[in-house]
């Protein structure tokens, strides 16, 4: 389900944060489905519950998720929010990156391209 990089500089609590959502805007976890439970997650992912109860949080908080209290954690069924929040932040990654590409020197023709080639590749 979510596998963790325990070599990476991302904290692991980030990880599964980005990996629940990468799940849920991907349909891999469906709206409403029942998400593993903080315990469970923790054995499986070999880290402290307390990491995943942050992650599980973060969630909540970013409506990726919520609690029904005596039942767990589910996948929030909100995907075109969800996928609205995502464009939104890749409409900002992609201004910044464009953004350092002409402070580089890179032409508008060069940035073109570059993204020309990323949409034709896979």
């Amino acid at each position: 389900m979510i596998r963790l990089d325990k070599t990476s500089k991302q904290a692991i609590y980030e990880q599964i944060v980005q990996g629940f959502k990468a799940l849920i805007m991907t349909g891999k976890v469906r709206p409403h489905e029942q998400l593993p439970s903080v315990r469970k997650l923790a054995k499986q992912l070999g880290v402290n519950p307390n990491t995943v109860q942050k992650s599980y949080a973060i969630l909540a908080k970013e409506g990726f998720l919520y609690s029904v209290a005596g039942k767990g954690d589910f996948a929030a069924d909100n995907a075109a929010q969800i996928k609205d929040m995502r464009k939104s932040e890749i409409r900002e990654m992609f201004i910044k990156a464009t953004k350092e590409a002409r402070d580089s020197g890179l032409w508008i023709d060069e940035i073109f391209a570059i993204v020309d080639e990323a949409y034709s590749s896979n």
